[in-house]
């Protein structure tokens, strides 16, 4: 047997260093996020043969499989309206057919070895890595709840935070709480299929892409402005949304089959700063050009990283990862001829 021949071994891949000896396989380049940043990293990285293993938290594909599935898409090109489930797939299927690896683990540690890096995922599984490229979008997150009476006894119960399927809306009364892109295009989404669609937005105007605030206007949706909901009612799921109106504070109660709250999220502590990188703000990683981050060796792409100029779209993140992956090429290929 060959030093190339690999066994798998407890879903850990080794390589043959000799007939008597397995080591731990060490990958060229591994990418922490499965959205379509770090599955574009996949692709790209390997067209230049490098080794690649994803490792993706929550759900491969991202916020697209996780959040939005049945919502389309209208702004990747290529694609006129595309579902994001669908499109999510669609970059899963290209970063496999390319050769990647693709593991739904979470990492909670990264350590800096003589051959690279080591990471550590919750599942209990060590990799090893000659470079690492970041791509987990905003990280881990938990949606912002209103607070409100009502709301936590009717989680699942027709409250919910995301639409898996606009086709489990068909026919019913739906309250949409928001007034940001994402809840503008939920309720869109949901609209054909709905019976009735209250968008009820606490301020007088949205905070939203006017492509999306024209749509809503001209659709059969219901838009409640100044307008804020203040409890739950039901019996074992949710059956009325009382609201006020913040300016007058009449009481307005809704009956409804369901509730969507879109109102933003709450991020789960970052782990960067732990592995020694260098944050912009909060949460975001501050890269240079070349998408290098404060380690040497790690690159960033995607939702997470700033710098001037930055805008948040599936396609910016999708350059960003092809930035990323030259860069990782040239820094294993050192000294690099081009």
């Amino acid at each position: 047997m060959s030093f190339r021949d690999t066994v798998t071994l407890a879903g850990t891949t080794f390589k043959k260093e000799g007939p008597l000896s397995l080591a731990p396989m060490v990958y060229d380049v591994i990418v922490v996020g499965g959205g379509p940043a770090g599955l574009t990293a996949g692709v790209y990285a390997r067209t230049r043969k490098l080794s690649t293993l994803i490792l993706e938290a929550q759900a491969t594909g991202g916020q697209l499989e996780w959040l939005y599935p049945t919502k389309s898409v209208y702004d990747y090109p290529s694609y006129i309206a595309i579902e994001g489930g669908e499109l999510a797939q669609l970059f899963v299927l290209h970063s496999r057919e390319s050769g990647a690896e693709i593991r739904a683990e979470e990492v909670v540690d990264v350590q800096r070895q003589a051959s690279g890096f080591k990471l550590a995922t919750r599942q209990g599984n060590v990799y090893e890595g000659r470079s690492i490229i970041l791509a987990m979008g905003m990280g881990l997150f938990e949606p912002k709840r209103l607070d409100v009476p009502g709301e936590a006894e009717f989680e699942t119960k027709g409250v919910e935070y995301r639409v898996r399927d606009r086709r489990e809306f068909k026919g019913k009364r739906v309250v949409v709480v928001g007034g940001g892109d994402s809840a503008l295009e939920i309720a869109l989404e949901i609209v054909a299929a709905a019976k009735k669609v209250i968008l009820v937005h606490r301020r007088e105007e949205f905070r939203a892409m006017e492509k999306n605030v024209e749509a809503v206007m001209d659709s059969q949706i219901e838009v409640l402005f100044n307008a804020e909901v203040t409890s739950l009612e039901g019996n074992g799921k949710v059956e009325r949304a009382v609201v006020y109106d913040n300016r007058t504070l009449k009481k307005t109660v809704l009956d409804v089959d369901a509730v969507i709250v879109n109102i933003g999220f709450e991020p789960k502590i970052t782990p960067l700063p732990r592995w020694g990188v260098e944050l912009e703000g909060d949460r975001l990683i501050r890269v240079k050009a070349d998408m290098s981050t404060s380690v040497r060796g790690i690159y960033a792409c995607g939702d997470m990283v700033s710098y001037p100029g930055k805008d948040k779209r599936i396609v910016t993140g999708c350059g960003e990862a092809v930035t990323a992956v030259m860069s990782v090429y040239k820094y294993l290929r050192q000294p690099y001829w081009a």
